[in-house]
């Protein structure tokens, strides 16, 4: 095996680290992407360069990931890390030019997300038990969720000096470490409020701790894990419908369908959902549209 791939990608995962700011499951993505791109490489040559292929072995390697029924999303990943990747070497001269630049992303046919509907979330907000610390701490999160359409990967790295009561909004960094502001509504504020004022009360350790979430090890001043908060919130999705598919990214996916269903304008739900791009924000007008025609069907005496 060309011991100098290695070198490449791990020079190539130092910059998007260091320099891009990118978080740690896209540079892990990244990371998997080329290592599978590199074993595939070396089924026909252990002894290939990175540096030496053309364009016609990053198209086999698309072929055959599609001949085993790979598609949509994933691929269009899959690929993008490859011109990502020499798109960095011929930046850096470590080759003379792109030979990725002629590549063709293919287009993924979009799924639309599974999401809750209003009485559902409704449903999902009484469901915390008050009485206890962990309830109070659970329907906190839960509303913040729901009223600002946050990742979970933000959620957590949220900082207590992070908030702004009086503004009601929370400064958050989400992909590429990119600085927003998002909104608290009314509810949130009120559960942000009472889960604070137990969280000090319930373990002076916590006073410590920066972070909005602690991490549940008492002796630890880190934030909550990813995984732990996905399981609190997965627990209370399960209660309140039976869609295995619901994850907590749907109450996200909650969050933009019922602001624009309500109105709102897409421009200002793509800043509100840190998208980068218009057409990732788009996906929520199809969702709304597919329930304009669901209601039409049933509705209309010729609709169906």
């Amino acid at each position: 095996m060309n011991t100098s791939n290695n070198k490449l990608i791990n020079r190539f995962l130092l910059y998007i680290k260091y320099e891009r700011k990118f978080s740690i499951h896209t540079i892990r993505a990244y990371k998997k992407d080329l290592d599978e791109f590199m074993n595939f490489l070396n089924l026909y040559d252990n002894s290939i360069s990175l540096k030496d292929i053309d364009r016609t072995a990053i198209q086999f390697f698309i072929q055959s990931l599609s001949k085993i029924g790979l598609e949509g999303k994933t691929l269009q990943r899959k690929i993008s890390s490859i011109k990502s990747f020499y798109r960095f070497l011929t930046e850096r001269e470590i080759i003379d030019y792109n030979i990725s630049e002629l590549v063709q992303i293919p287009k993924a046919t979009k799924k639309l997300p599974h999401l809750l509907s209003k009485k559902e979330i409704n449903r999902l907000m009484e469901l915390p038990d008050l009485s206890t610390y962990k309830g109070i701490r659970d329907k906190s999160i839960l509303e913040i969720l729901y009223s600002t359409g946050l990742r979970i990967s933000e959620l957590i790295t949220i900082k207590i000096d992070n908030i702004n009561y009086n503004k009601k909004v929370i400064k958050v960094f989400g992909k590429g470490n990119k600085e927003r502001y998002v909104i608290l509504g009314q509810d949130a504020l009120n559960s942000l409020a009472n889960y604070l004022e137990m969280r000090n009360n319930i373990d002076l350790r916590y006073k410590e701790n920066i972070f909005l979430y602690p991490c549940i090890k008492k002796s630890n001043i880190k934030h909550i894990s990813e995984k732990t908060l996905f399981n609190i919130v997965k627990k209370y999705l399960k209660m309140v419908s039976n869609n295995e598919k619901l994850s907590p990214h749907s109450i996200r996916h909650s969050f933009a369908t019922h602001l624009l269903e309500n109105g709102a304008d897409l421009l200002a739900v793509k800043d509100m959902l840190g998208h980068e791009d218009l057409t990732s924000t788009q996906i929520y007008t199809h969702v709304s549209i597919e329930k304009l025609k669901d209601a039409y069907n049933k509705a209309h005496p010729h609709g169906d």
